[in-house]
């Protein structure tokens, strides 16, 4: 009997994937995994080391908090334009950016405990 948590994962994986136009074997192929071991991994039946995660975390680009903590399509889409944008910027701007985020944080965290 699966795992729930491999389950879990199994099933964000494979959503991932088709969400990203991999078919099985394309991922295999990328991946240099076999197609077998990924489909296991997404059924839950296979506990994957660190080292397969990494590879297919790296193939679907995807970060490894989306891999454990997966986002809803919204949410990940809104993650994924702030990175972009946070990128696009030059390293100062970078600093600038994470202090107003940090301080915007804060205050609404502390808003929140009122």
């Amino acid at each position: 009997m699966p795992n729930t948590g491999l389950s879990e994962l199994g099933s964000h994986l494979k959503a991932t994937r088709n969400d990203r136009g991999f078919t099985l074997e394309q991922l295999a192929e990328v991946s240099g995994l076999s197609a077998r071991h990924i489909a296991n991994i997404e059924k839950g039946d296979v506990n994957p080391s660190f080292e397969v995660l990494v590879t297919i975390a790296k193939v679907l680009d995807l970060s490894f908090d989306a891999l454990f903590f997966p986002a809803s399509g919204q949410t990940e889409a809104e993650l994924q334009e702030l990175t972009g944008l946070y990128l696009s910027c030059p390293e100062q701007g970078r600093r600038l950016i994470l202090a107003s985020v940090h301080a915007i944080a804060k205050e609404l965290t502390q808003q929140n405990q009122v």
